[in-house]
């Protein structure tokens, strides 16, 4: 890999780190799902150009937009809504590595060998240490939503591997129409914003939703598949835990979040578990190989 695609590598991880931050910030400003649904409108109007029907594979799509664009989204970013340590919203993050890894097991029969075996129960005994961190009363739920988040996009993301010759901002711009309308309406039916408020808010307000749509999904999707297709994805995939680590960076620098003895010890774990399944995965080319991150 040349130096310049490494350095692009590294900002695609600190893009998706920094969303979590956006994430944090725009919830609290918005609520979960007017935030996901406006992150998802501005995706829409800028990848709207290319949207193109894919013959035979929409019901697909279809899955993928609601599993990933509604369901995922709602409830990670209600975890970081409630979250008093958005660092450990982000580790949890990563469980959809080794979920997916176990959903491939089950459902699409793939083998998994001792060491592998061995790299999930490092990653989800390293979460469960972190969701027993007293920390606050909402702790232990906001990481058990970020992992049932983690169980949507796991499942999206191998629905996702089985898709042939879809550009990835098609899918994007796909995964926005289903998502976009879907969590606006939730936001009104459970959410009752104030519209008035929201009209009333300088336009500046408004940079974490577009930020999570550009950073994160145009910039870090778009960028990230770039190099797929100049690199095999067991050089490139692996990476994709620094953005974990910059997102903790992120978090004790500008949220001032606490990293405990028992966080520290339990991302170790979890990112050392991570690292290893995404490694053997890549290595092997299996359905879990290519990583869907923020």
């Amino acid at each position: 890999m040349t130096f310049a695609h490494l350095a692009l590598l590294i900002f695609i991880n600190a893009c998706w780190g920094f969303n979590f931050i956006a994430g944090k910030i725009g919830t609290g400003l918005f609520g979960p799902l007017l935030f996901s649904g406006l992150r998802f409108l501005v995706v829409l109007l800028l990848l709207l150009p290319f949207i193109r029907p894919v013959r035979g594979q929409m019901t697909q799509i279809l899955k993928i937009g609601v599993v990933m664009g509604v369901c995922h989204y709602a409830i990670m970013f209600y975890a970081m809504s409630i979250a008093d340590n958005i660092s450990a919203i982000a580790i949890a993050a990563q469980l959809a590595v080794p979920i997916s890894t176990l959903m491939a097991v089950v459902f699409l029969h793939e083998k998994v060998g001792v060491t592998r075996s061995i790299a999930i129960a490092l990653s989800f005994a390293g979460v469960v240490l972190i969701g027993f961190e007293p920390i606050s009363g909402d702790h232990l739920l906001s990481v058990a939503m970020a992992t049932l988040g983690s169980v949507a996009i796991a499942a999206a993301s191998i629905w996702m591997r089985q898709l042939q010759s879809v550009g990835v901002f098609n899918l994007q711009a796909w995964i926005a129409l289903i998502a976009a309308p879907s969590l606006l309406v939730l936001s009104v039916g459970v959410e009752a914003p104030d519209l008035a408020l929201l009209a009333g808010m300088r336009w500046q307000d408004y940079w974490s939703p577009v930020y999570s749509a550009i950073g994160a999904t145009i910039i870090g999707h778009g960028s990230f598949y770039y190099l797929l297709q100049r690199y095999p994805v067991n050089q490139v995939s692996p990476f994709i835990t620094l953005s974990t680590l910059f997102a903790i960076l992120f978090g004790v620098t500008l949220m001032d979040d606490v990293l405990t003895p028992r966080i520290i010890a339990g991302g170790v774990l979890t990112l050392i578990g991570v690292t290893i399944i995404a490694k053997r995965n890549a290595k092997k080319d299996t359905p879990t190989s290519q990583r869907v991150p923020r």
